[in-house]
């Protein structure tokens, strides 16, 4: 059993480094498994279930750390560093935590280079971010009785980041967003939603440029070279 605890992964495993997989699950903990279903990192990082994660591509060329971007329902997505070798041994601890949505995230998901990274919500936002770990927080703790339902998942050393931008047009849940890939996708994302819309954005200028209407609603898209593919849901 890959999972111990009583468990439902929550999305399809993602590959690491071509030698590892990572799962998510209800239970709010990120784990990798070598090829021969081995446990290699279990990691608690979020306080709910985890609704995506994915692989953030690095340009370095240390091959024994990544980062992993989740999202969950507890509000919050996170940057999840982990390693397995040189002097950290074998390791993983979230360093950052983005903090935005006021609903359950749906999904997170990276550009090509690892530079930033959309996450989608049922409260009709899609967050812009960078992937940079900032040295102190950009985001106050919460006080009052206003977000009494945000869970508090961020430990002492994880860094509370601020999106750069947020992308607004969508009249209900978003279900998925993903950047454009190829040679012109640069600055070009898409999503999708319960608005029985799927949406095309310049991410630069934070503006909608496109709306294809239906009239069932969308749960995922997917992103080809020359177009975008919305499945029936």
């Amino acid at each position: 059993m890959f999972h111990k605890r009583i468990s439902f992964l929550t999305t399809k495993p993602r590959i690491y480094r071509g030698r590892h997989f990572v799962t998510a699950s209800y239970d709010g903990h990120l784990r990798l498994f070598d090829y021969s279903q081995n446990p290699v990192i279990d990691t608690s990082v979020h306080k709910a279930p985890i609704t995506s994660v994915c692989v953030v591509p690095s340009p370095s060329s240390d091959t024994e750390s990544r980062i992993l971007a989740s999202s969950s329902h507890d509000l919050t997505a996170c940057l999840t560093r982990i390693s397995l070798g040189g002097s950290e041994g074998v390791s993983a601890s979230t360093v950052a935590s983005l903090y935005l949505h006021t609903s359950p995230l749906s999904y997170i998901s990276s550009d090509a280079s690892g530079s930033h990274l959309l996450t989608a919500s049922w409260d009709g936002l899609i967050g812009v971010w960078d992937t940079s770990i900032p040295d102190d927080h950009q985001v106050a703790l919460e006080r009052g009785d206003d977000r009494k339902k945000r869970r508090k998942t961020a430990a002492v050393n994880t860094k509370r980041k601020a999106p750069i931008a947020v992308l607004k047009s969508h009249t209900a849940r978003v279900s998925k967003a993903l950047f454009s890939t190829g040679l012109h996708a640069k600055g070009k994302a898409y999503s999708c939603g319960f608005d029985s819309t799927v949406r095309t954005w310049d991410v630069e200028s934070g503006v909608c440029v496109d709306t294809f209407v239906s009239l069932i609603f969308f749960l995922v898209i997917v992103v080809a070279p020359a177009c975008v593919i919305p499945p029936n849901t």
